[in-house]
């Protein structure tokens, strides 16, 4: 977690006391269910992408009470994606970069797309965020994505990939890496889809 979110969140809802204080209160409340969340997903070897997008969910919800309408969140995922099993925190810094440095910088604001699907044997994960065309620089050489790479290659080596892309007005970022069903749905006999279904 970018230590510069907890600090604007925290400014936020001490600006907030005065003139807003139920929306301080919610920020406070939803400010530490993530925070709980990401100590208890981040002590683990590997975590659901349901339950990673869960996180990410309540980071968005974080700063929409900063951003109101101008921060738009869009999810397009396959059900069986859900199941698969991740590094925690992997999406994490994708999403706040997405903020950071596309939607906080558009006065109109943006939308960030996260979509995700499985393929035969393969996991493929897209964060994509609104930006400023004429401002907008690839940032291959980034922090955050720095440590998304070599989270992956220390997990999966040459059997996961990263793109990086700038196009237009989209900033994208996509992972392919292996498939790994959760435990639950790796011990599902053939029917295993209508475990899935059950779970919605």
């Amino acid at each position: 977690m970018n230590p510069h979110f907890l600090f604007n969140s925290l400014n936020s809802i001490s600006a907030l006391t005065t003139i807003d204080p139920a929306r301080a209160r919610e920020m406070c409340i939803l400010l530490a269910e993530f925070l709980r969340m990401t100590l208890g997903l981040g002590e683990k070897a590997a975590i659901s992408l349901g339950d990673e997008l869960q996180l990410l969910e309540r980071f968005l919800a974080i700063e929409k009470v900063r951003f109101g309408a101008r921060l738009q969140m869009h999810e397009d995922v396959q059900e069986a994606a859900t199941a698969a099993m991740i590094p925690p925190l992997l999406l994490q810094p994708l999403v706040e970069n997405a903020v950071t440095h596309g939607v906080a910088n558009l006065l109109e604001g943006g939308v960030v797309h996260v979509a995700a699907q499985v393929s035969g044997t393969r996991l493929t994960v897209a964060v994509e965020n609104t930006v400023d065309p004429d401002a907008v620089s690839v940032r291959r050489g980034g922090l955050g994505l720095a440590n998304v790479r070599r989270r992956l290659e220390a997990r999966y080596g040459k059997d996961a990939e990263m793109r990086v892309s700038a196009e237009g007005g989209t900033f994208r970022v996509l992972l392919a890496l292996p498939f790994e069903p959760s435990a639950e749905v790796a011990a599902a006999p053939a029917g295993g889809e209508a475990l899935l279904a059950d779970r919605a």
